[in-house]
């Protein structure tokens, strides 16, 4: 980076939290461990923390950092493994290894190319 641009950065103040629940996320997070609803964890804010909060607030709150848990919480195994190991997918391998057998149910219409779809009065044959 250039001189000028770093000085610049360095400059300016670090900026707080834009969310007044940042601080307490560790609280709300043990709170919904503990099975408390948000219009609980609201009131017990409001009454011992004296922050008005709405419970649609705390939802959004937890909402948008259990987004970034979930990204890197599950790692799914390797292919290769799944497939020696799954007896269950032996038998779709081997279902979709059937041919498959198409119905000769007569078609009802008939479909020409820069033509109206028409009617059959057969039942299929034409």
């Amino acid at each position: 980076m250039e001189p000028d641009l770093r000085t610049i950065l360095e400059s300016l103040p670090s900026k707080s939290s834009r969310s007044k629940l940042e601080p307490h996320r560790e609280l709300i997070r043990e709170l919904r461990r503990k099975g408390r609803t948000y219009r609980e964890v609201a009131r017990l804010f409001y009454e011992r923390l004296g922050l008005y909060v709405a419970p649609s607030t705390l939802h959004s709150f937890v909402k948008v950092r259990a987004k970034h848990r979930k990204r890197t919480q599950f790692e799914w195994p390797p292919l290769e493994l799944e497939v020696a190991e799954s007896p269950a997918l032996d038998r779709v391998v081997a279902l979709k290894a059937k041919p498959t057998v198409w119905s000769s149910k007569p078609t009802r219409f008939v479909f020409r190319e820069n033509e109206p779809l028409t009617l059959t009065s057969n039942g299929g044959e034409q």
